[in-house]
């Protein structure tokens, strides 16, 4: 797949939670070209002296229009809270795999954190395709939710305080979804380090499909710096690299869960 250098065009950005931001950008190549779960790395300013630019993953993609949703909790990020319309972003995508083998199964895409962006992107694309799925969302408080918790459209919503929609987290969530006796499914997965962990353990421990993307920093984006290795569940005895780590932004970052080594979500 080739990967685009482009000059985007901020189209808006406005904050849509608690600290969270949803950017639209004028971007006909890597729209166009693009797949929920891949990414795109990018400069947030031009006078931005850091080396890595800021991977962020698409949240959607549609007439010439890429969108990207965020969390403010870094230098990167508060510039990129900033932009006005008509700012112009230097980006490169789209980067990395895509999600797949969610058409003989029922998906139940659980999103959380920073990774909110990758699974609602596979949301809207099971919605146009008219596959039924569950979407999970978890938080650590209301304000930080910005869809509606509504189980009767199989959209359900886990607050750690539990003022809004289910107590607790994505894996007491998950519990009430699975308890429909759903006969065969799969998980498809991204968001924080600890929420990544238990959606992996419990899918070890009860033997489910399970796909996770990774959120960790991918400073080039294109396997050069081999600073985002990820260390891969291998019986093999070569004595090669590549037998034993896969790179985020390449192989990944969507790997199956028995794939990897769980210490790979502490990124």
């Amino acid at each position: 797949m080739k990967i685009y250098s482009e000059i985007a065009t901020v189209i808006s950005n406005k904050k849509i939670a608690d600290n969270i931001y949803e950017a639209f950008l004028l971007s006909p190549e890597i729209s166009q070209s693009s797949h929920p779960g891949q990414f795109i790395n990018i400069l947030p300013s031009y006078d931005w002296n850091n080396v890595m630019r800021r991977p962020m993953s698409i949240a959607s993609q549609k007439n010439d229009e890429i969108s990207i949703i965020y969390k403010v909790f870094g230098d990167g990020t508060k510039l990129m809270s900033n932009w006005q319309k008509n700012d112009l972003i230097d980006i490169i995508g789209p980067l990395g795999n895509y999600w797949s083998n969610y058409n003989h199964l029922t998906p139940i895409l659980i999103g959380g954190g920073v990774g909110i962006a990758p699974i609602i992107n596979l949301h809207n694309l099971l919605l146009d395709v008219s596959i039924e799925h569950y979407l999970i969302m978890g938080a650590r408080i209301k304000e930080e939710h910005f869809i509606q918790h509504d189980p009767d459209n199989k959209i359900y919503l886990s607050t750690d305080r539990g003022n809004y929609g289910i107590k607790g987290n994505v894996i007491d969530a998950l519990k009430i979804v699975l308890d429909k006796n759903i006969k065969e499914y799969k998980i498809f997965t991204c968001g924080p380090p600890g929420m990544m962990n238990s959606v992996a353990d419990y899918s070890l421990i009860n033997n489910l499909d399970c796909d996770l993307a990774l959120e960790t920093i991918m400073a080039c984006g294109i396997g050069i710096c081999q600073g985002c290795t990820v260390t891969k569940k291998t019986d093999s005895l070569e004595n090669s690299y590549r037998e034993k780590y896969a790179l985020a932004c390449i192989d990944g970052p969507i790997f199956n869960v028995k794939e990897i080594d769980n210490a790979c979500f502490n990124h």
